[in-house]
């Protein structure tokens, strides 16, 4: 039986395309270390730093598909619904708009991410409206370069505890790595007929979503 925790939201951000079960390993992880009420996977409609391959309105179905049953997880449409490229510190402003000045607002990122950080818009301004958490996964080395590690440095807080903050702290968590990657995925669709592709992926994708993939043609 999984435990509820009353406050804290956490938010995930990618294209999802498509979205497979080590982002849903990932987002597990971050609920029960950093003890958040839930997690928001935010769809990327046109992210300024990635081509997109499959039209949104996919990648929406294919994501709604996999939390089905995920009692702590939801779509958040936000970048969905903004017209033209998206910055995260945009989102950001809306978000905290949203949930007003007291709710603890978590942005998830990867090693990977925290070693770019410091190419994202405005990324100093990110802790006046979120915190941030970063995940290595396995044996994940990447990190940020020195002039994000200097503001970082003040601000770091133990996982459990990022929850009790609105906004403001840099906490770090481990998970088992998982194998499922996106570009590995629609890789595979490339080269083998969807069906086989399909068989091939079983252990990647989330069943509802494969389904999807089949039903709607998608790679």
């Amino acid at each position: 039986m999984s435990v509820t925790y009353p406050r804290g939201i956490g938010l995930l951000g990618g294209t999802f395309d498509p979205i497979h079960n080590g982002h849903l390993a990932l987002t597990r992880e971050a609920l029960r270390t950093l003890r958040l009420q839930r997690i928001e996977l935010l769809v990327a409609s046109a992210p300024w730093q990635k081509n997109v391959l499959t039209p949104v309105d996919l990648r929406v179905r294919m994501a709604e598909d996999a939390l089905a049953h995920e009692a702590h997880m939801r779509i958040n449409l936000t970048e969905v619904l903004r017209d033209g490229a998206t910055y995260t510190i945009d989102t950001l402003k809306v978000l905290r708009d949203e949930l007003g000045p007291s709710e603890p607002l978590v942005l998830i990122i990867g090693c990977d991410q925290w070693a770019n950080f410091h190419t994202w818009k405005h990324w100093r301004d990110f802790t006046d409206y979120c915190s941030v958490a970063v995940c290595r996964r396995g044996g994940e080395n990447a990190e940020a370069v020195a002039e994000v590690l200097r503001w970082a440095e003040h601000k770091a807080v133990a996982p459990e505890l990022i929850r009790n903050y609105a906004c403001g702290k840099i906490t770090r968590f481990s998970m088992v790595p998982h194998l499922a990657n996106s570009s590995a995925i629609r890789a595979t669709f490339a080269r083998f007929p969807r069906t086989e592709a399909l068989k091939r992926l079983q252990h990647w994708l989330p069943a509802p979503v494969a389904v999807t993939i089949a039903q709607k043609k998608i790679y």
